[in-house]
């Protein structure tokens, strides 16, 4: 009988743990769930690609998540609540991910090559044609994302080239509703 006792509390006492570790987990914003991270990525891609979601092509690599020590960060906070520093357990790559918007390709960013649109319009492509094509053959890149401390809130960096003085990026702000995720706001764009 004491043994069974025993077990009994063992158990209680190690879900008790594990639900205390994924509070404090959570509210240190910290490590959000795969699915949570998936949601913000493909909310970012679908808002990129629009209704038409035509081939994509997306950096597997992720470069460091958005930080305090980024100047649009304040900007894109809004007073919110976000983790001092950043987590080194935070995924590196997008492989894995379950990514849902329809046309993307995950490459490897350093392998990419932009299309020459100043080629294809000096042997008599049209100009429309020549840029329609450099779009599609653009390359996305994303950052970690930085979850807010009662995971609610995200921020994520996303570039876009398309050559070397064609592209644009910004810092975006996502906040979760009962919908999922959407795009709240876009700090610190960039463009070239």
């Amino acid at each position: 009988m004491k043994s069974g006792i025993t077990g009994v509390v063992g158990i209680f006492v190690a879900v008790v743990a594990i639900g205390a570790l994924a509070i404090f987990d959570h509210a240190s914003g910290a490590e959000a769930s795969i699915q949570d991270q998936a949601a913000v990525y493909n909310a970012v891609l679908a808002s990129w690609q629009g209704k038409e979601q035509g081939h994509q092509l997306v950096d597997e690599h992720l470069s460091e998540a958005p930080s305090k020590a980024d100047a649009e960060f304040e900007e894109c906070a809004k007073g919110l609540d976000f983790p001092a520093g950043s987590d080194a357990r935070k995924n590196k790559s997008l492989i894995g991910i379950p990514l849902q918007a329809k046309g993307i390709e995950i490459i490897d960013g350093s392998k990419w090559a932009p299309a020459d649109l100043g080629a294809a319009i000096a042997n008599g492509e049209a100009v429309e044609t020549a840029v329609k094509e450099g779009f599609s053959h653009s390359l996305i890149s994303l950052s970690q994302i930085t979850f807010s401390n009662d995971g609610r809130d995200a921020l994520v960096k996303f570039g876009m080239a398309c050559g070397s003085l064609c592209g644009s990026g910004s810092t975006i702000h996502l906040h979760k509703r009962s919908t999922g995720w959407s795009i709240v706001d876009r700090c610190g764009a960039w463009m070239s």
